[in-house]
C-alpha cells in the first residue's frame, strides 16, 4: 500500500492542477462598473469649492474678480476599487487644496468633474456660473485642461462678458495650449484690454507649501492677468444693472446732460 501512496498523491495533485487550469480558462462575465451620475451644478454638493455666501454683485459694490477652477487632474473616474462617495470626497479634497493658490485673487468656484464627461461637465459648470453666480463680476479661469468650445463661443458672442474675462491661468503637466484649443481666434475671446498685448493667457506653476498651494515665481497669483484689471474695467467696461424680475440684465449707460443753452 505504501508503495502506491506517492502515485496516489501525484494523481490527486494532477487532478487539482487540471481543475485549476480549466477554471482559469472558463469564460468570464464582464465586470460592469456603474457610471457616475450627472452632476447638477445648481446643487451646492456638485461643487468642491464655492463661496459660503454670494459675493457682492457688480451693481452692489463695483468691480471684483472671481476664480473658476477647472481641473482634469482631479476629475473623478468610474472604478470598482473605491465607492463613488470616497472618490467624490478625494476629488473635493484635492480641489480644495489647489484652490488655496488662488484665494488672494478672489472667491474660488471649483466644480466636481467626471473624467469620462470632462468637456460636457466643464461646459455645464461654466454655464451655471455665468448664468446664476457671476452677477456681472469679472473672472479668471484657472485650468489644467482645454476649455470647452461652448465657453469659447459664449465669450465670442457676448462682448460684455468678454470684457469681464481676465483670461486663463494654465497649470499642470500640459499647459502649453494655455487653456484654449489650437487655432482659437484669441481676439474673439480676450477682452479689449488685450487687443495690443496679445493673448489673455498665462502659464503658471503651482507648488505645494505645507498644506496649501502657491504660485511659484510670482509675487502675486495671476499678476500679469489680474493686476490692474479692475482699474481697466472702471475706465473701459460697462457694468450690468440689477435684473428686474424676469427681465434680463442690461448694460448701465451713463446719460450725459446737454450743455446749458442748447
Amino acid at each position: 500500500m505504501k508503495r502506491y501512496l506517492p502515485i496516489f498523491l501525484f494523481a490527486i495533485l494532477l487532478v487539482v492542477a487540471i481543475a485549476a487550469a480549466v477554471w482559469s480558462m472558463r469564460p468570464r462575465e464582464p465586470i460592469t462598473v456603474a457610471a457616475l451620475a450627472d452632476f447638477d451644478y445648481a446643487a451646492p454638493e456638485s461643487w468642491a469649492v464655492r463661496p459660503a455666501s454670494p459675493p457682492p454683485a457688480v451693481w452692489e459694490s463695483g468691480w471684483d474678480i472671481d476664480v473658476l477652477l477647472l481641473s482634469a487632474d482631479t476629475a473623478i473616474e468610474s472604478g470598482e476599487i473605491e465607492t463613488e462617495e470616497r472618490r467624490v470626497q478625494a476629488s473635493s479634497k484635492s480641489l480644495d487644496t489647489i484652490s488655496t493658490a488662488f484665494n488672494d485673487i478672489g472667491p474660488v468656484y471649483a466644480p466636481l468633474l467626471r473624467r469620462e464627461s470632462l468637456g460636457a461637465d466643464a461646459a455645464a459648470a461654466l454655464a451655471r456660473y455665468i448664468e446664476e453666480d457671476n452677477r456681472g463680476r469679472a473672472f479668471v479661469v484657472a485650468t489644467d485642461t482645454i476649455l470647452p468650445a461652448t465657453f469659447v463661443e459664449t465669450l465670442g458672442a457676448d462682448k460684455l462678458l468678454r470684457d469681464r474675462f481676465a483670461g486663463v491661468m494654465a497649470f499642470g503637466e500640459t499647459p502649453d495650449a494655455a487653456g484654449f484649443a489650437q487655432g482659437t481666434n484669441m481676439q474673439s475671446v480676450c477682452s479689449r484690454r488685450y487687443d495690443e498685448t496679445g493673448a489673455c493667457t498665462q502659464v503658471i506653476e503651482l507648488r505645494r507649501s505645507g498644506s496649501i498651494y502657491i504660485v511659484a515665481g510670482e509675487n502675486e497669483p495671476g499678476n500679469s492677468l489680474v493686476g490692474g484689471f479692475t482699474v481697466w474695467l472702471h475706465g473701459n467696461a460697462s457694468k450690468l444693472a440689477e435684473p428686474l424680475g424676469d427681465l434680463e440684465e442690461i448694460e448701465i449707460v451713463e446719460i450725459q446732460k446737454a450743455p446749458e443753452g442748447n
